[in-house]
């Protein structure tokens, strides 16, 4: 159960939208991508936004496609999701035992964060209340030493950044000068 209300994510709609064109234009990117799993709640309404301002999705599914859509919440979130995958350029659903649902989505987080050059997260700062939740994908992504940048659910709020930097993670709040620099120091590490 997603923690973050329809109402929340559109409070904080207008200081998402800036920041993901921004990115988008500072990454130059041909086509930048957005990474997500299709959770309910923020991880859709991020890819709503991606896709508004250019980005390509790529839809990483902790399990097959229909065997995920069984879990949610209503016939109407399978209907949004499954829009969200037609959108999608590309689809990768990962296989394999399905016993512990908070690992899969653990093992998701992962996938993700193995494609991944930045973590956009869109997140209320809370510990996950379960195996695989934002906050582990979070401390995964230090602990990779991947930037993320914390997109925080209340209106208002700037961003904060947490960048893995040798000596530890240095956390701050977030300006174009300094997401610049992080996505300067990414293009560096790609070469």
């Amino acid at each position: 159960m997603n923690r973050i209300s329809q109402h929340q994510l559109d409070l904080i709609t207008p200081q998402i939208e800036p920041v993901l064109a921004h990115l988008a234009s500072a990454s130059r990117c041909i086509e930048p991508v957005l990474l997500s799993n299709l959770a309910e709640g923020s991880d859709r309404h991020l890819a709503r936004l991606g896709l508004q301002v250019g980005y390509t999705l790529h839809a990483v599914l902790p399990r097959p496609r229909d065997d995920y859509a069984r879990g949610f919440s209503s016939a109407a979130s399978r209907r949004e999701y499954r829009a969200l995958l037609d959108d999608a350029a590309r689809i990768t659903e990962l296989r394999g035992p399905l016993r512990v649902a908070g690992r899969t989505y653990l093992r998701a987080g992962h996938a993700l964060l193995d494609r991944a050059d930045l973590l956009l997260a869109l997140w209320d700062g809370a510990p996950s209340r379960g195996t695989g939740g934002t906050a582990d994908v979070v401390d995964e992504a230090v602990r990779r030493r991947i930037p993320v940048l914390h997109l925080s659910t209340r209106p208002r709020q700037r961003p904060r950044l947490l960048w893995p930097r040798a000596g530890g993670t240095l956390e701050q709040r977030c300006d174009r000068r300094r997401l610049d620099a992080v996505l300067a120091h990414v293009r560096d590490t790609r070469r």
